[in-house]
């Protein structure tokens, strides 16, 4: 027995070393970052590690389960590539209607973020409401309409989430196709400028053509003349084609008038901007150019139509339309806007097609005023000619001017049907949305990862907030870093423990006393005999620890006197079934001798002192000369003396005792204790020269059940724990 407690031995202990500043010691060392501690925090509350994790877990299940599913469905758009025919996104598209023309390059050049603001316009959700029947309001929709346009592309992506993958893409398949036909109708609409004045103007032009046919072949019926001469037609031929010209440029002037009062007219109707959200907006550079290139296009036809390709001013024409078109090439198409509103893009176009209108009527009117310069120069050769011949070339004149008109506005309304027609939106589906490919909110399996990764990060953040928050002490280790005292020895928790768990607890409480008995024995050389127990705060176990260190020694053929010295709460004679009529404070007032109050017990080598009757002044009695004295009565007659006093938390009897006795044992609860309290308590026999504090036992450990070998349960059958009541 006595072999394998030396095997148990701790180091060597001097009386009375403790660190000179335990505060700073234990403060320094409860931060320590050191991840043993960390896992050994971890594993000491794995119950609530485990449990916060699990619930929170639980939790996100729950709720995923009874989170209403939702299902978004995506359909991709992408912005300016319609059109007609031609080109329009590029500046020079062009087409026979200079209003269209005008629209299609500034459509041409609005950004992706203009055509996501335009698709959430409350007219296109409006369309979607009535085509597909839906019992929900504009609002609601628009709520349900997720539209981002993609980075540095023209691509648009629109999401609609409902509670069903089917109705979730019908809607956005609805969403995108009425956004094109909203488009669409859009560049429609400008060539219905056309069509309206056209309509008008083309019968009044049939109709005066018709009278010059039949006053052309009145008159030549009552002549009997049908054909002018050669030279005569040389003649008229320069005055017709001067005469043709004035009228092309007439009714050129009269149908962009037309147009621009009906652009002029919308316009004032029309709001300049538009709560767009969008970060970039129209170059202004790019309205100027091409107004100019308009203005440019313009005037090169009627130049076209009175010279060839080759004349001066048809050649300065064209390199000064090439030069403006250059130049609107190298201009971006947008720049950079911090405005939350941006222009409104139809009032941009009509107010383009103003300006081109503009420029295009005051075209006209130089063209007039010069072909009429050169009609008048070219009449007198014409006056020259006999006067039937002149009627008849007055005649043909008027009829081939009519003619002429009449097939221009003809030509203009067949153009303007077709760009109606066939007038496509600027907005195509890439990809229309598909009711198997959708995403699904909640998403069980993400929740359940992020659950997983969430509730890990909470359950390891309440187990160090709790272990923030507990002052306790857990181990040895927290012991020594938290108050560099030694560890006499660790006493795990028996009582109030299922069967199944003492069974082998109980094995490792014996040789944990073992251990406590070896460490007060072999401590120095010279170890002490009397030894006084106390702890910080009542309840902490030292008065069972007392005992039990008491009939450890005994096992060990040691004689072992205990002492009640706690003469406030006594329990020691209550833990061994003694009588306490005559005990400790008997014999300190003199009413009673020594061997009178001394009890023996049931177990071998151990006796008892009791408390005795309650004493008026425990702390006299316990500082007097003659508690000194039965001390060394009873060191002369036991092998060793166990003196198990008060607490230390408000009174001052446990010092006394510290300073009567060879050496002082701190009982420290790892259930109840708390660091200030140990602390102070340890701060308060240092306070007092001459206690020896031996070290640290702590109390109602909880051990790893691998610590419970073969070896340590075989060990102590023949000692037995009496765990009595705390104290």
């Amino acid at each position: 027995m006595i072999d394998r407690l030396n095997g148990a031995q701790r180091q060597p202990m001097i009386p009375g070393s403790y660190p000179p500043d335990l505060g700073a010691h234990a403060d320094a060392t409860s931060r320590d970052l050191d991840p043993r501690r960390f896992f050994a925090s971890l594993w000491r509350r794995r119950n609530l590690l485990f449990a916060v994790w699990l619930g929170f877990i639980v939790l996100v299940a729950l709720f995923t389960v009874v989170q209403p599913k939702k299902y978004t469905t995506t359909a991709k758009l992408i912005t300016g590539s319609g059109g007609t025919s031609q080109d329009a996104t590029s500046p020079t598209a062009n087409t026979n209607l200079p209003v269209l023309n005008a629209l299609l390059a500034v459509t041409g050049q609005q950004s992706a973020e203009t055509y996501a603001e335009l698709l959430t316009q409350s007219s296109v959700s409006e369309e979607v409401i009535k085509q597909l029947g839906l019992n929900t309001d504009v609002g609601t929709l628009l709520s349900r309409l997720n539209v981002k346009p993609v980075a540095d592309t023209s691509l648009l992506t629109l999401s609609i989430t409902w509670s069903d993958p089917e109705t979730s893409a019908r809607v956005a398949n609805a969403y995108a196709n009425v956004f094109i036909e909203h488009e669409r109708q859009l560049v429609a609409h400008q060539a219905d400028l056309a069509i309206q004045y056209l309509s008008k103007a083309l019968p009044d032009a049939e109709e005066r053509m018709r009278a010059q046919q039949a006053a052309l072949a009145a008159y030549q019926h009552e002549t009997g003349i049908s054909d002018l001469t050669l030279q005569q037609t040389n003649t008229l031929n320069g005055s017709f084609s001067l005469q043709q010209k004035l009228q092309q440029a007439e009714v050129d002037e009269q149908t962009d008038d037309a147009q621009l009062a009906a652009v002029q007219n919308r316009l004032a109707s029309t709001p300049e901007t538009i709560n767009s959200g969008e970060t970039t907006s129209v170059n202004p550079a790019i309205g100027p150019l091409q107004t100019q290139v308009l203005t440019l296009q313009s005037q090169l036809a009627a130049a076209r139509r009175q010279y060839t390709d080759d004349f001066p001013t048809v050649v300065s024409l064209k390199s000064q339309l090439a030069e403006a078109q250059r130049q609107l090439a190298a201009q971006p198409g947008t720049e950079k806007s911090s405005s939350v509103s941006g222009p409104n893009p139809v009032y941009q176009a009509l107010l383009q097609q103003e300006t081109t209108l503009t420029a295009a009527v005051a075209a006209a009117g130089a063209s007039i005023h010069k072909l009429q310069s050169e009609i008048d120069e070219g009449k007198a050769a014409v006056d020259n000619l006999p006067n039937e011949n002149q009627r008849i070339t007055d005649l043909q004149r008027s009829l081939k001017s009519a003619t002429d008109e009449y097939q221009a506005l003809h030509d203009r309304y067949q153009n303007a049907l077709i760009e109606k027609t066939t007038a496509l939106s600027d907005v195509s589906i890439t990809q229309a949305a598909d009711p198997q490919v959708f995403s699904k909110t909640p998403n069980f399996a993400v929740n359940m990862l992020l659950g997983i990764v969430v509730g890990l990060a909470l359950a390891v953040t309440a187990v160090f907030l709790t272990d923030f928050f507990d002052d306790r002490f857990r181990s040895d280790v927290d012991i020594k870093e938290r108050l560099g005292m030694p560890v006499l020895a660790q006493i795990p928790l028996v009582d109030g423990l299922e069967s199944k768990n003492a069974e082998w607890l109980r094995p490792l409480a014996v040789e944990a006393f073992y251990q406590l008995v070896a460490s007060l024995r072999y401590s120095s050389t010279h170890p002490p005999r009397t030894i006084a127990f106390t702890s910080a705060d009542q309840g902490d176990g030292k008065s069972t620890i007392a005992l039990n260190t008491a009939i450890s020694l005994g096992q060990m053929k040691a004689r072992v006197l205990i002492v009640d010295a706690d003469l406030r709460r006594p329990t020691m004679h209550t833990k061994l079934g003694v009588a306490n009529e005559t005990g400790l404070s008997d014999v300190l007032v003199g009413v009673a001798a020594l061997d009178d109050a001394i009890r023996p017990t049931e177990h071998p080598g151990v006796s008892v002192l009791p408390s005795g009757r309650p004493a008026p002044n425990p702390v006299g009695l316990l500082q007097s000369e003659q508690f000194e004295t039965v001390l060394k009565q009873a060191r002369d007659r036991f092998d060793f003396v166990i003196v198990d006093g008060p607490a230390l938390r408000s009174i001052v009897d446990g010092i006394v005792l510290g300073v009567k006795t060879e050496g002082t044992v701190l009982i420290v609860s790892s259930t109840s204790s708390e660091g200030r309290g140990v602390r102070s308590a340890i701060e308060r026999l240092r306070s007092v020269g001459g206690i020896n504090l031996l070290g640290v036992v702590l109390n109602r450990a909880r051990p790893d059940r691998n610590a419970a070998s073969n070896y340590y349960l075989g060990a102590g059958a023949t000692v037995s724990l009496t765990p009595g009541t705390p104290g």
